[in-house]
């Protein structure tokens, strides 16, 4: 099994380009839709480039920080409503994200996100198919939530 370094995932959502932002520059509001994932914003740092937060993933990272990794990041590209990337930052876990959004039709969104990972290979070997199968459900949740939200136009 190769390493996971890169990867992309895309889904569209029936909602306008200014919600699903809205939606996913909540970050600690991530932690409801990020599989395994609590994420906690500093509060401190102002909102687009430069802000800090944390992200832990692991085994019941809702409840506690026992089993897992803590991921620090910091945004280095803040371009509402289309575009963040963030700089993984943490002793473990270093790369960068980025999302990526697009108007697709009327009240309907395309959500790209993308990672690059620099972790030991061991790590990488491990994290791959947990990695990718828990940013395929955590887009699929998010989809739900922001469709939930009544942004959706008739059909």
């Amino acid at each position: 099994m190769r390493p996971l370094r890169e990867f992309a995932l895309t889904i569209e959502i029936d909602a306008p380009i200014e919600a699903v932002w809205n939606e996913i520059i909540d970050w600690q509001g991530q932690s409801e839709w990020m599989l395994a994932t609590r994420v906690y914003d500093d509060g401190e740092s102002p909102e687009g480039i430069g802000h800090r937060l944390r992200a832990f993933t692991g085994l019941f990272a809702k409840r506690s920080r026992l089993i897992g990794v803590m991921d620090e990041m910091v945004v280095s590209q803040w371009k509402p409503p289309t575009f963040t990337r963030v700089e993984h930052i943490g002793k473990i876990i270093k790369g960068y994200g980025t999302f990526t959004l697009s108007t697709v039709g009327e009240n309907r969104t395309r959500f790209d996100w993308f990672e690059e990972i620099n972790a030991p290979a061991v790590i990488l070997a491990v994290i791959k198919i947990p990695t990718l199968l828990g940013v395929f459900i955590s887009l699929r949740r998010f989809k739900k939530i922001v469709e939930s939200k009544g942004f959706t136009s008739p059909r």
